[in-house]
């Protein structure tokens, strides 16, 4: 029977970071419980915090960018931080994204964009563009070459864009390998975060409530911004949730709208009836030119 510590450090690490996101809460706080090398290891939601436009970059063809250039005032971005050699999480994480993606009416580099940054700062562009292609290649969508962007940087880009969006990774020396929590960002298109998914698993309308929220009413259709209204986004499970003094408001304003399209032919018949009974009012007697008989005269 094999025993608890003989499990192997990298398992123990991602099993660590996965229960560190069910129990912990938003404002991630630290929990004491968990092996030293992961205790700092969490998101801190940074909500209508900008982004720092101006850390620079490389692209996956190894151009040298800057984080501005993906922000365009017209679409949201999504932003994910993560690193091509992450033995197990970060390929689950992108893949669900995948999933999630696929499932969308919405189409990356036209309805809005993805960023995803390595937080390693050894990873060359070239690494970048071979996982780039690979998740390319399984989202077979037009576009989505041009919309999901594989940027790669010094230390010091990475620790600006992992403070700013309140991501805490550690890295692990034994291992080589970073430990850090699944975590997705929706930013407006002038770069400001709006809203969080902290989970390992993406539902596609979640994706879309947290790009729809992030657009401010630029992308979607009419029904979509409807559904978006009649929502709510909790911080504290990160994620969208159905609002239901929202949900009471219309239906209150509803009601209202019925009742006043019932009571309209109502009022219209009233005034008809009204109108016609004027039309036909007899005279009035005492208004009568009363004619005296001929030849009497009054005295």
């Amino acid at each position: 029977m094999t025993k608890p510590n003989a499990t192997p450090i990298p398992f123990r690490i991602f099993f660590a970071v996965c229960w560190s996101l069910v129990v912990s809460n938003a404002n991630g706080q630290l929990i004491k419980d968990l092996p030293t090398n992961v205790q700092e290891v969490g998101v801190e939601q940074r909500l209508g915090e900008p982004l720092p436009l101006n850390a620079v970059f490389f692209d996956e063809r190894g151009q040298k960018v800057r984080l501005q250039q993906f922000f365009d005032g017209q679409r949201p971005v999504l932003v994910t931080l993560n690193y091509s050699d992450c033995p197990m999480l970060c390929s689950l994480q992108l893949n669900k994204l995948v999933s999630a993606l696929d499932a969308l009416d919405l189409d990356v580099g036209k309805d809005f964009q993805i960023v995803t940054i390595s937080i390693d700062p050894k990873e060359s562009p070239f690494k970048a563009q071979e996982t780039k292609s690979k998740y390319v290649s399984i989202l077979p969508r037009e576009g989505v070459a041009d919309g999901w962007h594989f940027l790669t940087g010094n230390q010091e880009s990475i620790t600006k864009i992992a403070d700013a969006v309140g991501f805490r990774y550690k890295f692990i020396p034994e291992t080589g390998q970073y430990s850090h929590a699944a975590m997705l960002a929706f930013c407006t298109p002038e770069g400001t975060i709006s809203s969080y998914l902290l989970l390992i698993d993406y539902p596609a309308d979640q994706v879309k409530l947290g790009l729809l929220a992030a657009g401010g009413g630029k992308i979607g259709s009419l029904v979509d911004n409807f559904v978006l209204y009649c929502s709510v986004y909790n911080p504290l499970e990160g994620s969208y949730t159905a609002s239901a003094w929202k949900i009471m408001r219309l239906c209150g304003a509803a009601t209202v709208v019925l009742l006043l399209v019932g009571l309209v032919p109502y009022w219209l018949g009233r005034r008809k009836t009204s109108a016609d009974l004027s039309d036909h009012e007899l005279p009035n007697p005492t208004r009568m030119n009363v004619q005296h008989p001929a030849g009497h005269h009054s005295h």
